[in-house]
């Protein structure tokens, strides 16, 4: 699996801060090291120093803070589900689908509320920028997609009182939406915002209570030996008696038992200066079975992303952002020229998602999955399938609540733990074969 030093230049990490190598010695010795400086991996060192402050913590990244998938997506804060509504009905309940939307809400709500006290407001590398738009439009592009889509999607509406369905003729009358003839789902509590600063935001708040952040750090392997774990890096190795997996698309390069539940998935992202005197796009736009995705930040310019449905297996176990595959580039181009009638690209990008099997994260212990003591004190979360924004922020509440030996929320979704009954097939012999 690749992890290059190197990768494509995203939008969001141009000029920004904690992009180059930790100067500070690595510690020795440590109560929880959390592999991983991305949104999952530093909320969870947010929730530890309010659970347990006087815990020594080190967060590890083989590169900057944020430049995994949080610097490298959409920008787009939506709650909602991967699949629909009757699909997880069908899959776990009616009240469980219903609590997986009412935690993104959650999620988004706790995340706002964090950045209303620790942001700032200047535009600089502490400002997310955080901005609610009209929603997001979930815009069917095919009348067969509308066909299969909007009775799930009724069913949703019915559950959900800020979602509601869209005519084709409504949608039509939308600056960015007129070439969209099928209608589709109105997702009313939407934000746009620069993630990797939401990142940012939370690595200036954990740094100031004492937690110690290693860029450039990569880790090699984990080791359990003599009752503590030994987490080998280029840098030296840190002993400490528990660990968090927080690396999403490289989990399994990590834990081999992952290697067949979490698969890579690479993305493609460009963004656009929008026409001087063009109708501002003011809702986010999500098209094609998720397949497209566009935003409008607040100085106007344009993130539009995906389209790797075109490329031969959907740049599924790719795992290199350093690279970009051209025909999703001239897929993405023909799209903000023939559609949004923008150009030229102004810069382009790659980023790595991390699908879980089931398409939610997957948290919890590490030595439940392989059923061997050579994993005690680990624990993971990752496999946020493109979903990560509404996600993780309190997912890392939930492993922090795990590494602090604390009762995880009696609102947290129990579908998102390794235990979870659907699971439990997973983690069979032939997965520990893999140790």
């Amino acid at each position: 699996m690749h992890l290059n030093p190197a990768s494509t230049e995203s939008y969001w990490l141009r000029n920004a801060p904690f992009q180059q190598p930790s100067k500070d010695p690595l510690p020795a010795k440590a109560d929880i090291v959390i592999i991983g400086a991305g949104l999952t991996g530093m909320s969870t060192a947010y929730w530890l120093t309010q659970m347990q402050p006087n815990l020594k913590v080190v967060v590890a990244d083989a590169r900057g803070i944020a430049s995994g998938a949080t610097g490298r997506n959409g920008g787009i804060l939506s709650p909602g589900l991967n699949d629909d509504f009757e699909t997880t009905v069908a899959a776990y309940g009616e009240a469980s689908a219903q609590r997986l939307v009412e935690f993104d809400y959650r999620n988004v709500d706790m995340l706002n509320q964090f950045l209303k006290e620790h942001a700032d407001h200047d535009k600089g590398f502490f400002d997310p920028e955080l901005t609610w738009t009209k929603g997001t439009i979930v815009a069917w592009s095919t009348a067969q997609e509308a066909e299969e889509a909007r009775p799930a999607a009724e069913s949703l509406c019915k559950k959900v009182s800020d979602m509601r369905i869209m005519s084709p003729e409504e949608l039509q009358q939308i600056p960015g939406f007129e070439s969209f003839h099928y209608g589709g789902l109105h997702v009313k509590t939407t934000a746009v915002a620069w993630a990797a600063k939401i990142v940012f935001c939370l690595a200036r708040y954990v740094m100031e209570k004492g937690v110690h952040i290693a860029t450039y750090t990569r880790v090699e392997q984990v080791v359990h030996e003599s009752g503590v774990n030994k987490i080998y890096t280029n840098r030296g190795i840190i002993e400490a008696p528990q660990v968090a997996y927080c690396t999403n698309a490289w989990t399994a390069r990590l834990l081999k038992p992952m290697r067949d539940v979490i698969v890579p998935v690479r993305n493609q992202v460009v963004s656009v200066r929008a026409s001087p005197g063009a109708p501002r796009l003011e809702y986010v736009m999500s098209a094609d079975r998720g397949y497209q995705y566009m935003s409008c930040r607040p100085n106007g310019d344009i993130i539009m992303g995906g389209m790797r449905n075109i490329a031969p297996g959907k740049q599924e176990h790719e795992d290199d952002d350093s690279t970009l595959n051209t025909a999703v580039s001239r897929a993405l181009v023909r799209f903000m020229s023939d559609v949004m009638h923008v150009l030229p690209v102004e810069q382009e990008w790659a980023g790595v998602m991390g699908f879980s099997r089931d398409r939610l994260p997957i948290l919890g212990n590490v030595e439940y999955i392989t059923g061997s003591s050579k994993n005690k004190g680990q624990f993971i979360a990752a496999g946020f399938t493109g979903h990560g924004m509404p996600r993780t922020f309190l997912c890392g509440r939930a492993i922090a609540q795990l590494l602090a030996n604390q009762t995880l929320d009696n609102w947290f979704p129990p579908e998102f733990l390794v235990q979870h009954p659907s699971r439990r097939s997973w983690w069979d012999s032939a997965s520990k074969s893999n140790l």
